[in-house]
């Protein structure tokens, strides 16, 4: 039996327009929020400082909570692992943008040291969590994770 919804669909067409039309509207939209970056060269660099910092505060996220003994050992590793392969595709579109300046040679730089040190804290991390003797502590790694995050956030916004 069709849901009433789905009867007034039929009935009426102008509804399927509008909702064709909302629809429309939410795609419209959510392409133009990311349009608040630069294009070219620093924009790919951006996007990449964005994507990276996402990828290491859920990262943090999942440090916390397994030292927390709110998760798994096994579910804070794969948020981890997800963390450093986001990382290190970050990594990969910064180091094959294009680069007309000296300037924009320089931001590359200084964001993949960056992701490079992103990926080293990741790697402690995974380590810490599977219990490698020697690994950084929990609360260093939070720290480090915190203060990558920062960075990668603000050069994603643009400070370089």
């Amino acid at each position: 039996m069709p849901t009433n919804a789905a009867v007034q669909l039929r009935r009426f067409p102008v509804l399927r327009w509008r909702r064709g039309v909302v629809a429309g509207l939410v795609a419209v939209s959510l392409s133009c929020g990311c349009s608040g970056l630069p294009g070219g060269t620093e924009g790919d660099l951006s996007r990449a400082a964005a994507d990276a910092a996402s990828a290491t505060a859920s990262a943090r996220l999942g440090l916390s909570l397994v030292s927390a003994h709110r998760t798994t050992g096994n579910h804070a590793e794969v948020v981890l692992d997800d963390a450093l392969e986001s990382v290190l595709t970050s990594y990969s579109a910064a180091a094959t943008a294009e680069t007309s300046s000296q300037d924009e040679s320089g931001h590359q730089d200084v964001l993949l040291g960056y992701l490079d040190d992103a990926a080293s804290v990741l790697g402690e991390a995974r380590g810490h969590v599977a219990g490698v003797p020697g690994s950084p502590d929990a609360a260093s790694l939070d720290e480090e994770l915190g203060r990558l995050t920062d960075t990668l956030s603000a050069f994603g916004e643009g400070a370089r």
